[in-house]
């Protein structure tokens, strides 16, 4: 489903991770567009979604979240609920059902918090008694987190990667050097805050009711911009980067595509960023509507050097100009 719009009804095999299309009427030019997904079959295209739309395996807890719940696999835990997410506007309705968008959203409606409380305090036991029905069980990145809601405000919590939370110390500089150069629509704040005893970064959501987001890869597709005209090895924003993601921008209509990737660079280069890659930039759209716009800067992992700094310094030096600030 999109929104109250049914795309495709289809089957999925949790022992084999494949998807079936049932009825096609409507599959595959919504997905392709809507979601960057490669130029395949129907049903490749729609098992290439499915899958995706899980918390990764690279994800430090996915076993513990699967076995929790009996899943097979984190896209079958997906499956089991309505595999809606805080970032876009599709999701999963049983055959038969006559639930709607505006009832199920979690936008706009709430969610089983303990199921982010387990997680945050690593107590997987508390997952036994929660719903996985929740924006948690579709939210990328390998690091442990979740979503909390506080009155009307919905924000991301992620544990740090070091004990004493040393990793946050460049990213929260970098947030606040943001503060400091840019207007205040630009950037996501970032903050520095405590679950469980635990060191953790704090983000609010970055969209409004009805708005979803676009991620670098589903970016490239829309504008048919190869991948690698953007993303380095080195995971380094180069100056050949910044040419296409201008292209990449002004290809799906955003009048100031120069402006916003002069100032992507310009971050890159002060904060020393070496985190660079497709999940943590992208666009914004009104769901329906063609009218993108940038998404503001909301991902500081790597800033200034941490959170590694021994696999780190050695490509801050392979960067002229960050070679010179050093």
């Amino acid at each position: 489903m999109n929104r109250n719009r049914e795309l495709a009804e289809f089957e999925f095999d949790p022992s084999t991770g494949e998807a079936r299309i049932a009825d096609a009427s409507e599959c595959g030019a919504d997905l392709l567009v809507s979601r960057g997904l490669a130029s395949k079959s129907a049903a490749s295209n729609l098992t290439e979604f499915v899958n995706s739309r899980a918390i990764s395996t690279r994800r430090l807890d996915w076993g513990d979240i699967v076995a929790s719940f009996g899943a097979l696999s984190p896209a079958h835990l997906v499956l089991m609920g309505h595999g809606l997410s805080l970032v876009d506007q599709y999701w999963y309705r049983a055959p038969g059902s006559t639930e709607r968008w505006e009832d199920i959203n979690f936008l706009d409606n709430e969610w089983d918090v303990g199921f982010g409380e387990a997680l945050l305090s690593r107590d997987y036991s508390r997952l036994a008694t929660c719903s996985p029905d929740v924006p948690d069980a579709t939210t990328v990145g390998h690091v442990i987190k979740a979503w909390e809601r506080h009155d009307d405000d919905i924000i991301l919590v992620k544990h740090a990667l070091q004990p004493d939370g040393a990793d946050l110390i460049g990213a929260k500089l970098s947030s606040d050097l943001c503060a400091v150069l840019f207007d205040q629509g630009c950037h996501v704040p970032f903050d520095v805050v405590e679950r469980y005893g635990r060191p953790c970064a704090a983000s609010p959501l970055m969209l409004a009711s009805g708005e979803e987001f676009a991620d670098g890869f589903q970016l490239c597709t829309m504008a048919a911009v190869p991948e690698d005209r953007i993303v380095a090895r080195s995971g380094a924003l180069t100056q050949e980067g910044c040419q296409g993601l201008i292209d990449a921008y002004a290809a799906i209509g955003l009048s100031d595509a120069s402006a916003h990737v002069a100032r992507m660079g310009c971050l890159s280069c002060l904060a020393m960023l070496t985190n660079f890659h497709f999940d943590n930039f992208g666009a914004i759209r009104t769901a329906g509507s063609n009218a993108w716009r940038a998404a503001p800067f909301f991902d500081y992992d790597g800033s200034f050097g941490f959170y590694k700094i021994a696999r780190r310094y050695p490509s801050l030096h392979t960067r002229p100009f960050i070679a010179k600030l050093l």
